[in-house]
């Protein structure tokens, strides 16, 4: 089958099964300009996005705890090391994070405002909540900032976890091998179980901005497929499933509340970006197509409405930042001369790109994909990611969204 909205075969009902995936052949010239981007992002010895800045960020004061030494090999983009960690509240503007031997830290996406956190044992996931207040940690730790609330930690190997929408009062998450979905409250209310579909592996979940339902895909033993049910796993009903072996990872909701994002890789193992319309999930319009061999394990829909960045890569190791604006799809910093990632949406025209191999250190830059300019912040750090607000008013799940035929309520 060709065409971008695969919709051959499809059953159309009131969110019943609505999109079936076969397979298709890759567009030849789109897989060429594809090529031809991705040529100037291969990885080298010594993968950076731009020379050091001039700027010399300043740490926070105010603070009366112990001083934690400086971790070596960490550098901020004046060359200088970082200073001791003394931990503080960051400022708003401080949306840059990372990890760096031992500490959490934030600076803003210009350089100024540097601010040590907390201490880190485990960052896992290291994901901000949609408030930017609180991060989850490894086995579910919730450490707050900024008046933010902490947990500790609840858990050993989790699957896959989401933030709840809008103000992140809750966790749902996947423990152990993903074979069952729970939320955790941080108000240290009983976990819940809120499994929408029994006899099934989770794989990745996405919050609606409303927080009134989320999507998920699953693997089972006829395929893998990607569903919606409401915050409490009530009224499960499959928007997108495969019948040739497509399967499904990375997705996120727009922040129109209205379309789904999501990642797919094809039997042909070429990845796919599509969007599928909740209301009317009989079309599923590819966005963006990849060559084939390249996968995307990382998506982040931005604060604007089709806005969109995430990593295409053969391996972690020859990873390429793209984003897609109006303007259309390319990579976030063309000029890079190593693999790069996206990591965040800073604000509605800035993206926090990673340059760096993945076993080892990352150097963080906040790149502005309209104009091309490239802010260097920090050299040598583990984990990173965006804490940015998620935009206000945040969209209300369409009112003709019905589920098992029952309506949504």
């Amino acid at each position: 089958m060709s065409g971008p909205t695969e919709t051959e075969g499809a059953r159309v009902a009131a969110y019943s099964p609505a999109v079936i995936f076969r397979r298709r052949r890759s567009r030849a010239a789109a897989v060429l300009a594809v090529a031809l981007a991705l040529s100037a992002c291969t990885s080298s010895n010594a993968p950076s996005i731009a020379p050091p800045s001039s700027q010399l960020p300043t740490a926070s004061a105010g603070s009366t705890a112990s001083p934690i030494p400086s971790p070596s090999g960490v550098t901020l983009a004046s060359g200088a090391a970082l200073p001791d960690c003394v931990p503080g509240e960051p400022p708003t503007s401080a949306t840059v994070t990372f990890v760096a031997e031992g500490s959490a830290w934030a600076i803003s996406p210009n350089g100024d405002d540097l601010t040590c956190l907390f201490a880190v044992d485990d960052a896992g996931p290291f994901a901000w909540g949609p408030l930017g207040d609180r991060v989850l940690l490894g086995s579910l730790e919730v450490k707050g900032v900024a008046g933010g609330p902490s947990i500790p930690a609840s858990e050993g190997a989790v699957a896959a976890a989401e933030w709840s929408r809008p103000t992140g009062k809750t966790i749902v998450f996947a423990p152990g091998a993903g074979s069952s979905l729970k939320k955790v409250q941080l108000n240290e209310a009983p976990t819940q179980d809120v499994t929408p579909v029994p006899s099934a592996t989770y794989l990745s979940v996405a919050y609606h901005p409303s927080g009134e339902a989320f999507a998920f895909a699953i693997s089972r033993s006829d395929g893998q497929s990607i569903w919606l049910s409401t915050n409490l796993g009530a009224k499960p009903a499959a928007m997108v499933f495969s019948v040739e072996g497509t399967t499904f990872g990375a997705m996120g909701f727009d922040v129109d509340g209205r379309h789904l994002i999501y990642a797919a890789q094809h039997a042909d193992n070429h990845a796919e970006l599509h969007s599928i319309d909740v209301t009317d999930p009989t079309k599923a319009p590819v966005i963006w197509e990849g060559p084939v061999g390249r996968t995307i394990p990382a998506l982040i829909v931005g604060p604007v409405t089709g806005t969109v960045a995430w990593t295409s890569q053969a391996s972690c190791n020859d990873s390429v930042a793209m984003v897609r604006t109006a303007a259309g799809s390319e990579p976030a910093v063309p000029e890079a001369t190593g693999p790069t990632r996206a990591i965040g949406w800073l604000d509605a025209s800035h993206l926090l790109v990673a340059a760096g191999r993945c076993d080892g250190p990352l150097d963080l830059s906040a790149v502005d994909p309209s104009t091309g300019s490239v802010v260097p912040l920090v050299s040598g750090v583990n984990v990173a990611a965006a804490r940015a607000p998620v935009p206000t008013p945040f969209a209300a799940l369409p009112k003709n969204v019905v589920l098992n035929g029952t309506g949504f309520s």
